[in-house]
């Protein structure tokens, strides 16, 4: 595994509590565990950029992009 550490934390609201992601194996668990049912098209891709991340196929700076994108389509943003 690579460093996955994005290049800055990225918050979103989880339920009634904030939740700081500061890589993307903690973004792909929350993608995972954490999201709500309604998964649309940035959903997926900021999955798959994470997990690809992850491997170290993929920049953390994609990674994070992918997963604001999925946080705002979610209106998941604190």
């Amino acid at each position: 595994m690579t460093d996955v550490q994005f290049p800055e934390p990225v918050v979103l609201r989880a339920g009634d509590r904030l939740l700081e992601i500061r890589d993307a194996m903690q973004a792909a668990q929350t993608l995972a565990e954490a999201w709500p049912a309604t998964r649309g098209k940035w959903y997926h891709a900021a999955n798959r950029a994470c997990r690809s991340a992850v491997k170290g196929e993929t920049s953390p700076q994609l990674a994070r992009s992918m997963f604001v994108q999925a946080v705002d389509e979610s209106r998941l943003g604190a």
